[in-house]
């Protein structure tokens, strides 16, 4: 009787492990956000940071997060879901991960902040340039665009697209008429275990799930 009970957690812990593989499990994260400030810089529109309220799992935080989308648009205590996501794979956001780290590094002045700012607006959205405030130079947002694209190709796995995270908003989700944006900040992503340790870890108790079971029969 105590071989089967054994057998039998270790059977459901390896079907555990294998269904922690499910691909969406281990990417997405669904938090309901809510802007409650800014941190005051303004170059034209407001720039890094947006105080965002998080609220995961029935826990709150406000964290400080940059916006990526120029063109939409939020007002203050307006609300929407969103699925935390990882820059890491997407080329486009790992630029943006690098920009941002730019406007994230402790003693960042002001002008550098709403440089990043506006690069990671022209990176998704280059119609922004027209819109770009006379306080700041075109050429100083294009000269971030292009170190960050260079960074990203000479450093195809680098730890810095995993430090931050991404906030994807989901449509239809917002409290009133505004068009939430994709926002990226701080602290990172938590990521899930490697899906091949996942595998390892599975196999090998289904494996000694099976031995114990077969002992158990010759017993």
């Amino acid at each position: 009787m105590k071989k089967t009970r054994i057998c039998s957690v270790l059977f459901v812990v390896a079907i555990i492990a294998l269904l922690s593989l499910n691909p969406l499990r281990a990417f997405a994260d669904s938090v309901s956000l809510t802007l409650v400030g800014v941190g005051g810089q303004s170059a034209g529109p407001y720039v890094y940071p947006y105080y965002i309220s998080v609220k995961d799992d029935g826990v709150t935080t406000t964290k400080p997060l940059m916006c990526l989308g120029y063109f939409e648009e939020i007002s203050f205590g307006e609300s929407w879901n969103a699925n935390i996501v990882q820059a890491a794979g997407n080329t486009q956001y790992e630029e943006a991960a690098y920009i941002f780290s730019l406007a994230d590094a402790p003693g960042a002045s002001a002008t550098a902040v709403a440089d990043a700012q506006w690069a990671n607006w022209e990176l998704f959205e280059p119609t922004a340039a027209g819109s770009l405030p006379s306080s700041l130079n075109q050429s100083d947002i294009t000269a971030v665009l292009n170190t960050a694209a260079l960074y990203v190709k000479d450093n195809p796995n680098s730890n810095l697209y995993f430090s931050y995270e991404l906030y994807i908003p989901v449509a239809g989700s917002q409290s009133s008429n505004g068009t939430p944006q994709v926002f990226m900040g701080d602290p990172p992503f938590t990521p899930a275990p490697e899906p091949g340790s996942l595998f390892l870890l599975g196999t090998g108790l289904l494996g000694l799930a099976a031995f114990v079971y077969r002992r158990r029969l010759i017993a």
